[in-house]
């Protein structure tokens, strides 16, 4: 076997390993998209199971008859607003960053921010769609209600700060965060449809995108991580024999420099 065939075999080799190794994100990532698919699908025909729900839902409750509920629904509803949560995630990030010496969770958590806006905003001016109070689930209606920004944030902004610290943060209750997360996601789904701010179909699309951003940035950090980067001294570091030797390194004279030391030798 030649040199060049031996490299591809290993490149193949290779890229097989790290396929199987990541199937089942890789698994997870289709299944979110084909059900993003379907959801898009049924908004466009405005007819189908989910168009039925979308309607059928909006009669079993009525934000007006409960005031308290509804104020604590309307305070609630920050945790999938963009700016608070936003600084939330960059402020972490930037500590971890600055931790473990590497800016993979800073680039993670701009990458994610500029996604999800990126994403939500072009569906939402492209399928038109206007918010149930006008009774009305068809698409090109000149609104801007499908997706929900409100759930994709709230998956991809908290789910990316959970693997955060569970990855660079050596978080120990993992189970723990990664319930918490699915019960915010939860959480803001119900009160999104409890204040009739959007569709039941506006919910899933959010939860889905949350999730096909999230799980892409779990994947690509996964299969390419951070280079190890070397910790930065301390002043007990620079007291070591094994530093000094290790670290400093005397330049050599440039040619045709002279030096204090050879110019009087002359």
């Amino acid at each position: 076997m030649t040199a060049g065939a031996w490299r591809s075999s290993a490149t193949a080799s290779t890229a097989r390993s790290t396929l199987t190794q990541h199937y089942a994100g890789l698994l997870r990532l289709a299944l979110c998209l084909g059900m993003l698919v379907f959801v898009c699908l049924e908004v466009l025909a405005n007819t189908g199971v989910l168009i039925d729900i979308d309607h059928g839902a909006r009669t079993l409750v009525n934000a007006q008859e409960h005031p308290v509920l509804t104020a604590i629904a309307l305070g609630a509803d920050h945790i999938g607003q963009r700016e608070p949560i936003a600084g939330v995630l960059l402020g972490c990030a930037s500590t971890l960053a600055w931790y473990q010496r590497t800016r993979r969770p800073v680039v993670l958590s701009v990458v994610a921010l500029l996604a999800v806006n990126l994403v939500v905003g072009a569906l939402k001016l492209g399928f038109g769609r206007v918010k149930p109070a006008f009774g009305n689930t068809a698409p090109f209606e000149g609104g801007m209600i499908f997706p929900s920004g409100h759930t994709a944030n709230v998956v991809i902004t908290w789910g990316l700060l959970a693997y955060l610290l569970i990855t660079y943060g050596y978080l120990q209750r993992r189970r723990a965060a990664v319930w918490i997360v699915i019960g915010l996601s939860l959480a803001m789904g119900f009160i999104t449809y409890y204040l009739d701010t959007h569709w039941i179909t506006d919910i899933i699309a959010g939860w889905l995108i949350g999730g096909i951003l999230l799980q892409a940035l779990i994947l690509f950090d996964t299969m390419w991580p951070p280079r190890p980067r070397r910790p930065v001294p301390t002043y007990d570091d620079f007291l070591t024999d094994e530093f000094i030797t290790d670290e400093i390194r005397i330049p050599d004279s440039p040619a045709g420099v002279r030096t204090k030391e050879t110019s009087g030798a002359r």
